[in-house]
């Protein structure tokens, strides 16, 4: 070391010190390689290690967290590439169909096929009394899902027993989460519950951008077909 660095060197030099400068000069075992063989760190997995097999180690470990959110997103992508044909091939067969019942039964086809929706509902107000389907606006049941209703959002998650029994009758026992998509085309239509009886199917982190076009694309094709009054 030359004379002006050493008078440049505290009377005290502690390890804080030693780690600033090391963390500004990444390149000073690069200067002096001697002095990494003689580096030895503890490491919680084992015995100490050299400096560098300890970096192998992290680099190696950071490689397989990032080859793991890869694989995360490409599984993503796939889903969402399965999503879209599907939507697509619902929107498709919607187009087909010559009557209001007719759409409801392809509504409801295409979720217990493609989609692989267990239990389905429809509440729609935008009917006669006497149709199958019919619920009113007012109706108490409705009363959890108002918000997500008036705000055109779909609401997903695991509901109350009280809830599942009003969406999905009997069959709301085996219900493990929900989905609940406002059906919305210039005015309120009603609404689409679909049930799952894995827990994980529907959740109230999950993204709703599907659910939304969903709900659109089912409520244009139901006033599309609406009867005449």
């Amino acid at each position: 070391m030359s004379s002006q660095s050493q008078a440049d060197l505290p009377e005290e030099l502690t390890e804080d010190m030693v780690a600033d400068y090391l963390a500004a000069d990444p390149e000073f075992f690069h200067r002096h390689p001697e002095l990494v063989a003689e580096l030895r760190i503890p490491h919680s997995c084992g015995d100490a290690v050299s400096l560098l097999e300890h970096q192998t180690r992290v680099m190696r470990e950071r490689y397989r967290n990032l080859q793991g959110k890869l694989e995360e997103l490409l599984q993503v992508a796939r889903d969402n590439d399965r999503l879209a044909e599907r939507m697509h091939r619902l929107m498709l067969e919607l187009f087909d169909v010559d009557s209001y019942d007719a759409a409801l039964d392809c509504v409801k086809d295409n979720l217990r096929g493609d989609f692989q929706v267990d239990v389905i509902t429809l509440k729609l107000f935008d009917v006669a009394p006497d149709h199958p389907h019919y619920e009113s606006a007012d109706a108490p049941g409705l009363i959890p899902f108002a918000e997500h209703l008036r705000e055109q959002r779909p609401q997903c998650g695991r509901f109350a027993a009280d809830s599942l029994r009003y969406l999905f009758g009997d069959s709301g026992k085996a219900v493990a989460s929900t989905a609940v998509i406002p059906l919305t085309d210039d005015r309120p239509l009603g609404l689409l519950a679909l049930g799952s009886f894995h827990a994980d199917r529907f959740h109230p982190g999950q993204g709703t951008v599907f659910l939304r076009q969903l709900g659109a694309v089912v409520a244009r094709a139901l006033r599309r077909h609406r009867p005449a009054s």
